[in-house]
């Protein structure tokens, strides 16, 4: 059953769009009709002015002119939110957690609590040898007697890239709502109970999720919003204090304008700054939360001219823990247990360090202003302006990660040995030249 926050909040996503519809025509209305036609083109007897045609006009203009692109960017961003929102698949629920969703979904609120009390007291009364699958625990794992093989919960699309962010074992973040490893970045939404690729917020404005294929859409739409609302209040203002001066009342209708451009045009502001300054350092409303503390947990791929090196036998000792992809079955019995560290997949292996960033470090900082805006916005001004292609971090087709890395996670590399320093290397290229041309002369 749904909780009342999340009722709430998907009740306003409902009808939040619709009301912001009707303010819309209500705007048209009040500085088409009360504004430029009865005040400024035909004015009224009332008003006692001359016609001023030209001023009526030209404001109708600049007025739908900047409405425009604020209707079809807020079109383009419900699309996506509606249709693209950036939801992880779910994966396959245990048959207990079936079991005891249905049983939720049947009884009342006051046999839960007999519902979970009586659970408890057969979990408590159960056998170690449970048929039960554990997948969150990772390869500490066992189902009914048999070996599980973790590949299944689809860790090959994370160990066939070079970077993942992974948890301090080495393994993707799991989520034990939907039953799955999450992709980088993506985040659990309780208002839509979804994991979500690179989830920035819930917004009932715009009626869902704003994430990494919204994200532009959205900054587009709140810019754009900001403009007009700001043409609309100085046009009301400006003609308002004229009125008053003049004959010292007040249109009602022009009022209401000021009070409704004044309130989203400041709302409206408030998010354009935040979110691009969110773009500009290439982060989420959620990561932002704790970007000064947050440590990050990488799986970097371990290059192939150093896998001999990690043999037991090498001499070599690395100051970093690792992970071996495929992962080994979970024993079926305690006897069988030894042969499994010798356990070898008869396909490729993929080695991985498991490395942490510094508190604070942001691996997906590429470390200019420009490029992390490129992310989201595009590579040209047309793409910041229009909002027709989808933003590059949308993009997950890179052999190298899920989304571009930074310069932390090239000196991550560095500091573990993983490649070599860039002075280095050019000494060696250096030196590649001076005795290629030795053995010329």
């Amino acid at each position: 059953m749904a909780r009342p926050d999340r009722r709430i909040s998907l009740a306003l996503a409902r009808i939040i769009p619709s009301v912001l519809l009707c303010i819309v025509i209500y705007a048209c209305y009040a500085v088409t009709k009360p504004l430029c036609i009865d005040y400024l083109i035909h004015p009224r007897p009332k008003y006692n002015r001359k016609p001023r045609a030209g001023a009526g006009a030209a404001i109708i203009v600049v007025f739908y002119v900047l409405l425009f692109p604020v209707i079809v960017t807020y079109l383009r961003l419900l699309y996506n939110v509606i249709w693209n929102p950036g939801f992880l698949p779910r994966g396959s629920p245990s048959v207990t957690d079936e079991e005891d969703t249905d049983t939720l979904a049947q009884h009342s609120q006051g046999h839960k609590r007999r519902k979970r009390s009586k659970r408890r007291t057969r979990a408590a009364e159960k056998p170690e040898t449970s048929t039960e699958v554990d997948i969150e625990s990772g390869p500490d794992n066992n189902a009914g007697g048999k070996a599980f093989d973790l590949d299944t919960a689809g860790l090959e699309r994370f160990y066939t890239k070079d970077v993942f962010v992974c948890q301090p074992d080495g393994r993707p973040i799991y989520c034990s709502t939907c039953c799955q490893y999450k992709t980088d970045r993506a985040h659990h939404c309780r208002e839509v109970d979804r994991c979500v690729r690179k989830m920035d917020h819930f917004c009932p404005w715009v009626g869902g999720v704003v994430s990494e294929t919204s994200f532009k859409f959205f900054i587009q739409f709140v810019f754009y919003t900001t403009v007009f609302c700001a043409f609309a209040l100085i046009i009301c203002a400006i003609f308002t204090a004229e009125l008053k001066r003049e004959t010292g009342t007040a249109n009602p209708h022009w009022a209401v304008g000021i009070g409704l451009s004044t309130l989203f045009g400041v709302f409206t502001f408030g998010m354009t700054i935040s979110s691009l300054q969110l773009a500009m350092y290439n982060l989420t409303t959620i990561e932002n939360l704790n970007r000064r503390s947050a440590v990050w947990t990488l799986a970097i791929r371990v290059p192939s001219h150093m896998l001999a090196k990690l043999n037991p036998e090498s001499r070599w000792a690395p100051t970093f823990r690792t992970i071996t992809y495929p992962l080994p079955p979970m024993p079926a019995t305690p006897e069988e247990a030894p042969q499994y560290p010798q356990y070898r997949p008869s396909g490729e292996q993929h080695v991985f360090a498991i490395l942490q960033t510094l508190p604070g470090e942001n691996p997906f900082d590429l470390g200019s202003t420009y490029k992390n805006l490129q992310q989201v916005l595009g590579y040209s001004l047309l793409d910041w302006l229009l909002p027709f292609k989808r933003s590059p971090c949308a993009d997950h087709t890179s052999q190298e990660s899920a989304f571009a890395l930074g310069p932390v996670v090239q000196r991550l590399k560095a500091e573990a040995g993983l490649e070599a320093p860039v002075a280095s290397s050019r000494r060696s290229s250096r030196h590649k030249r001076r005795e290629r041309s030795r053995h010329q002369t």
